[in-house]
C-alpha cells in the first residue's frame, strides 16, 4: 500500500514556500536527483536571481537523512550557468552510503531554499532487500498538468523510470510548437542550431509549471519523489528523421533508399548539428550523467552520450538501461509519408537498434548477471519489443523491435533462450497504453508458425502520464475494455502470443483488475490491458527476490487542451495488477528426469553448503545451495514438469 507523506514533509515544505514569498530575487524551477548508483547521483536544478538572470549563482546542495534538515550529510557546491546551461546547476553528489534515502535541497546566496526533493541511492549488491521501481512516459502538453501523478510523494518509490517523450515538440492551445528544422545535415545555420536548444527548454521548463489557468506544478512533484532514471525517444529528438541516430547523416524522413536500410555509409545521423542540439537541450533539463561512450573501432557509437549503463538494485535485481534511439538505423517507409514499412525489408540481419557495442555489452551484462546469482534483470527500452500482430501485417509500427528491427530482436531473444537466462522484464511506453506479454523467440523470422514462448522472460508497457490515444476512449466500463482487449486478440491472429500472461501460468498469482472481481480464477487479457487510462507502473520485488508484484496505476483519460487540475472525481487507484515468482515447481526438479522427487532431494542435500556458479542443488539460483533451495524441493514434492 502507498504510504503516507510524511507530515513533517509536508510542514516543512510549507515553511519553504513561505519564506520563497519573500522579497528575494531567486527564484526555483524544480529539483530532481538522477542516475543513482550505490554512493553517487546528480542533483538537479534551475535557479534565476531576477535582479541578475545573466549571473551565474553560486548555490549551496545540501543533503540529510531527515526532512526537517537538523542534520546535514553533504553540503556540496553548484553554479548556475545562464549562459551556456540556461540557468541549470547539476552536479555529480559522491561518497554517499549505500542503499540510504537522503533529503536534498539548493540554498541560494540570498538564503532562498528551493524545494525539497528525496533520493536514495542504490542498495549494495550483497544487499538482500525489497526494491520498488516505478515507470512510464509520454507527456504531451496537450494534456498539463499531469494529474496521474498527484500521488507520486505518497508512493514511496525507490527510483522512477521515465521512459522517454519526456516533451512534445507540438503545439498546444497554451504554447507554440518547438523549432524543428526540415534540414538533417551537418551544416545547418548557427541560427537554427540556437532556435532548437531555446524551443526545446522552453518546453522542458513548461513541464515543471502549472498551467495558466492552474496551480498543479506538472512533473515538479514526480521528479522530486525519488531517484529518477530517464531515456531518449522520438520527440525530445524533433520526432523527424533526427529519431534514428544510426541512420546516414544526409537521410530525409521517409527515405525511401533501400541502401540505407542498414547504415554502411560511414556517416550517422548523431553527428549531425541538429541531432546535438535536441541532445543538448534534453541534457540540460534531465538528471542524468554525461559520460561519452568510449568505443574507438565503432564511428557509430564511439563519443556519443552514454545513456546506456546497468547499475545492482542489492543482491536479486540489476536495472538495465538501454539507448534504442541514438544508433537504430533509419525507419522503414513504404512512402515518403507516414505508412510504414514492416514487410521483409524488416527482417534484414544488419539493421538494429542499439548498435554493435551497445548490443555486446548488452549481451555481457546479462551473462554476467546470471553468474552472479541476479534473481531479476529489469531492462528499461523507449520502444515497445513485444509482438502484436503477424509477421508483416503492419500491426507493430515500424519504430517498434518487431516491426522494423526484428532481426536484431530475435538475436536478443535466441541469447536468452541459448544462455538460460530468465527472470527478464521488459519495461517500455511510447504506445500510449498499458499491457503485458510474454516474449518469444522464432527459429524463422519470416515464419510466424515457427515461434517459440521463452521461459519468464515479459514485457510491460505502461503509460502515457498524458498523450493522445487513451483519450479516444472517452466509455470507461468495464465491459467496454474488456470487448476492446477481447478484439485485440482476435485481430492478433494465431500463432502469435495473445494479450496478457498465459492464464495457467505456474508463476502467476494474485491477478487483480478493476471491475473484474474473477480476475484471479478466470484470467483474460482484459486483466493486463488499459488503452483509456494515462498511468504508470509500479515493480515491487521482494527482499528474497522470489516475487515481483505488478500495480498500473492511473486515472481516466480527458480530452486535450482541457487542462483539468487534480480532482476526487477522477482520482489515482490500481487499474490492474498481478504477481509473478520467480521461481517454480519445475526449477525444483535438479535431476531433470520430470518430477521433484527423492533425486532432488538427495541432489540439494549431496550440495548443501556449495557456493558457485550453476552447481546442481541452487534450485534459486543465487550461487549457493542453502536452506532455501531445499525449502523449494519440498514445497514442490511430487510435482510434475
Amino acid at each position: 500500500m502507498p504510504q503516507p507523506v510524511s507530515r513533517a514533509l509536508v510542514v516543512f515544505a510549507a515553511g519553504l514556500c513561505a519564506s520563497a514569498a519573500l522579497a528575494r530575487p531567486t527564484s526555483f524551477l524544480g529539483v530532481a536527483a538522477g542516475d543513482a548508483d550505490a554512493t553517487s547521483v546528480v542533483v538537479w536544478t534551475r535557479a534565476v536571481d531576477s535582479a541578475a538572470p545573466t549571473t551565474p549563482l553560486s548555490l549551496t546542495l545540501q543533503l540529510s537523512p531527515d526532512a526537517s534538515f537538523s542534520s546535514i550529510a553533504a553540503s556540496v557546491a553548484a553554479t548556475t550557468d545562464p549562459a551556456a546551461r540556461d540557468s541549470v546547476a547539476k552536479t555529480l553528489v559522491t561518497g554517499l552510503t549505500p542503499g540510504t534515502a537522503y533529503y536534498y535541497r539548493f540554498v541560494a546566496p540570498d538564503q532562498t531554499v528551493s524545494p525539497v526533493g528525496r533520493l536514495k541511492t542504490a542498495p549494495a549488491s550483497s544487499a538482500r532487500v525489497a526494491v520498488r521501481f516505478g515507470f512510464s512516459g509520454d507527456c504531451d502538453g496537450q494534456w498539463r498538468p499531469y494529474s496521474s501523478t498527484i500521488n507520486f510523494a505518497s508512493l514511496n518509490l525507490d527510483a522512477f523510470i521515465f521512459i522517454g517523450d519526456t516533451i512534445y515538440e507540438t503545439t498546444t492551445s497554451i504554447s507554440p510548437a518547438a523549432f524543428v528544422p526540415s534540414a538533417t545535415n551537418n551544416t545547418l545555420p548557427a541560427a537554427d542550431i540556437a532556435s532548437i536548444v531555446n524551443d526545446y527548454r522552453r518546453k522542458y521548463r513548461e513541464q515543471f509549471a502549472p498551467t495558466p489557468s492552474g496551480t498543479f506544478p506538472g512533473l515538479t512533484g514526480m521528479f522530486a519523489a525519488q531517484s529518477n532514471y530517464t531515456l531518449l525517444d522520438n520527440h525530445e529528438l524533433g520526432n523527424r528523421q533526427y529519431i534514428n541516430g544510426g541512420a546516414p547523416a544526409n537521410a530525409v524522413n521517409g527515405d525511401l533508399d533501400t541502401a540505407k536500410d542498414a547504415n554502411t555509409t560511414g556517416t550517422f545521423m548523431n553527428r549531425n548539428g541538429g541531432f546535438a542540439a535536441f541532445v543538448q537541450a534534453y541534457k540540460d533539463y534531465q538528471p542524468i550523467r554525461e559520460d561519452a561512450v568510449s568505443a574507438p573501432s565503432d564511428p557509430r557509437t564511439d563519443g556519443t552520450l552514454s545513456q546506456y549503463r546497468a547499475v545492482r538494485w542489492g543482491k536479486n535485481v540489476a536495472y538495465i538501461q538501454l539507448d534504442d534511439r541514438s544508433y537504430r538505423d533509419i525507419r522503414l517507409k513504404k512512402s515518403p509519408g507516414n505508412a510504414d514499412d514492416a514487410g521483409p525489408r524488416a527482417d534484414n540481419p544488419n539493421r538494429t537498434m542499439l548498435g554493435a557495442t551497445q548490443r555486446a555489452w548488452l549481451q555481457q551484462t546479462l551473462l554476467d548477471a546470471k553468474a552472479n546469482g541476479v534473481t531479476w534483470k529489469i531492462i528499461s527500452i523507449s520502444s515497445p519489443i513485444d509482438q502484436l500482430g503477424q509477421i508483416g501485417s503492419g500491426l507493430d509500427g515500424g519504430k517498434s523491435w518487431m516491426g522494423g528491427y526484428r532481426a536484431e530482436r530475435n538475436t536478443l531473444m535466441r541469447f536468452l533462450k541459448d544462455n538460460g537466462i530468465k527472470n527478464v522484464v521488459f519495461l517500455s511506453t511510447d504506445d500510449h497504453q498499458a499491457r503485458v506479454n510474454e516474449l518469444g523467440y522464432f527459429d524463422d523470422i519470416t515464419q510466424q508458425s515457427t515461434y517459440h514462448r521463452l521461459d519468464r522472460v515479459y514485457s510491460i508497457v505502461a503509460g502515457p502520464i498524458g498523450a493522445g490515444g487513451p483519450d479516444a476512449v472517452t466509455n470507461h466500463t468495464f465491459s467496454n475494455i474488456q470487448a476492446l482487449a477481447n478484439a485485440a486478440v482476435t485481430a492478433q491472429g494465431a500463432s502469435v502470443e495473445p494479450l496478457g500472461i498465459d492464464p495457467a501460468s505456474p508463476y502467476l498469482f494474485n491477478v487483480r483488475r478493476e471491475g473484474d472481481p474473477s480476475a484471479n480464477t478466470a484470467r483474460g487479457p482484459v486483466d493486463f490491458y488499459s488503452p483509456d487510462t494515462f498511468n504508470y507502473a509500479v515493480l515491487g520485488i521482494s527482499a528474497d527476490g522470489g516475487t515481483l508484484d505488478v500495480s498500473v496505476q492511473g486515472i481516466n483519460s480527458y480530452a486535450a487542451n482541457t487542462f483539468p487540475e487534480p480532482s476526487a472525481a477522477n482520482p489515482v487507484r490500481e487499474i490492474f495488477g498481478f504477481s509473478l515468482v520467480a521461481r517454480g515447481a519445475c526449477d525444483a526438479d535438479v535431476s531433470g528426469n520430470g518430477v521433484v522427487d527423492m533425486a532432488d532431494l538427495n541432489a540439494v542435500l549431496s550440495a548443501f553448503g556449495s557456493v558457485g556458479s550453476g552447481i546442481p542443488g541452487d534450485v534459486d539460483g543465487d550461487g549457493a545451495v542453502t536452506f532455501l533451495d531445499l525449502n523449494l524441493v519440498l514445497t514442490n514434492f511430487g510435482r510434475s514438469c
